[in-house]
């Protein structure tokens, strides 16, 4: 819905908190950073492709697939929405959020090599691991924005989406759950979530949550 409302053409500038050449200049700094490239994920051929191979495998339709999930592959992040353009399901916020979270992933490529690519794509309860460690990003990042962390069964049940079974989606919530207490002591584990706020530190200070 904020997302919805902050593109409407007139009115929605009420509703940014952030700019969007804010969002702009986060993901140049995170691009050059981890040295990735964006692209968008509807004109791309591959995820075409690759959205058609799971419609047909029956594992999520074309458009859910398209529309509703940033995919990283290697250093290439294909994004459903245009940077600094907010839509619904994808405000300004959630794009600087996606952004550290699939920043996490490029970080787990470049530390695991191709044994992470693999892993995530043949074994699901691998996947599930991955992701929790991805979804880490989200708490630290909901945390430094509001305070607080959003709850760690619902975040982990988006996995459902990504073909993992409800033994591996309930191991991640509890690696959530356990990662969220030492959030809320101030611990920032990883490594794109400590690049991310450097850069928001600095530049966007006022988007911070003051404790107190």
């Amino acid at each position: 819905m904020k997302g919805y409302l902050q593109s409407l053409p007139v009115v929605g500038k009420i509703f940014l908190d952030v700019q969007p050449e804010e969002v702009w200049a986060f993901w140049r700094f995170m691009q050059d950073h981890f040295r990735t490239s964006v692209i968008n994920k509807n004109s791309a051929l591959e995820m075409q492709l690759v959205a058609r191979g799971l419609e047909a495998l029956g594992l999520q339709s074309k458009d859910r697939f398209l529309k509703n999930f940033t995919t990283t592959i290697g250093r290439r992040i294909y994004t459903p929405f245009e940077v600094g353009s907010p839509k619904g399901g994808w405000d300004l916020w959630h794009q600087i959020v996606i952004c550290v979270h699939e920043h996490q992933h490029v970080v787990q490529h470049d530390r695991e090599g191709l044994s992470y690519e693999v892993s995530y794509l043949a074994d699901r309860a691998a996947r599930a691991r991955w992701e929790a460690e991805a979804y880490r990003s989200n708490l630290e990042m909901a945390y430094w924005r509001t305070g607080t962390t959003p709850s760690a069964q619902r975040t982990a049940s988006v996995l459902a989406d990504y073909g993992c079974r409800d033994e591996d989606i309930e191991v991640t919530a509890k690696s959530l759950a356990l990662s969220a207490i030492s959030v809320k002591k101030g611990a920032v584990i990883n490594e794109a979530t400590h690049v991310a706020l450097g850069w928001l530190d600095e530049h966007v200070p006022r988007l911070r949550f003051k404790q107190g």
